[in-house]
């Protein structure tokens, strides 16, 4: 038992036999735990909120690295935070990711306002997730703070580029979050 209750993958397996033979609603969250994409859709609220910050750290890397007043960087570190603003001048280093990724999110588009980088990390986590059960998208709908999860929800889709944006998540989980990446294999 302490094992069900310290592995959540082992969680979601247990659930899923528990679950058999009643309505669809909770088997099919269950289900969608069982896909390698939407388990990211699992992940605690503040686990996911902090993948979505450093993801917009990547993305937004090589903008962050050429700030030199010290009010831009504190309008980074305000909204970002500390841990994606360190993480964004070795992210300049890093493989950038995907042109199709890059155009799916509007990052071309996108001024280097930190604030657009946090909606593009989060729209970044829900294309990595793809499309996932209406109930399972309601409850992601519900976290905080809700602009962040609204963005992440709305990009909850099967889209061409949601395999790159996984890709992407998962290599910056394996690099900052080693804990979570046993989840993704």
């Amino acid at each position: 038992m302490d094992k069900v209750q310290t592995d959540p993958f082992t969680r979601i397996k247990l659930g899923g036999w528990l679950l058999r033979g009643q309505s669809d609603e909770p088997s099919a969250i269950i289900f969608a735990g069982a896909a390698r994409r939407s388990r990211l859709a699992f992940l605690p609220a503040p686990d996911a909120v902090r993948l979505m910050r450093l993801a917009g750290a990547w993305v937004g890397a090589s903008g962050l690295t050429g700030l030199l007043r010290t009010t831009d960087i504190a309008a980074v570190r305000a909204a970002l935070g500390e841990e994606a603003v360190t993480f964004a001048s070795q992210a300049a280093l890093l493989p950038r990711p995907t042109t199709k990724l890059m155009s799916a999110l509007g990052a071309s588009d996108i001024p280097p306002a930190p604030s657009a980088l946090l909606q593009c990390g989060a729209a970044m986590f829900g294309l990595a997730i793809g499309g996932i059960p209406q109930m399972l998208r309601t409850r992601l709908g519900l976290r905080r703070p809700a602009p962040i999860w609204a963005t992440a929800v709305e990009n909850c889709r099967d889209d061409s580029a949601g395999e790159d944006a996984f890709h992407a998540m998962r290599r910056l989980v394996r690099k900052r979050m080693p804990t979570w990446s046993r989840w993704f294999n």
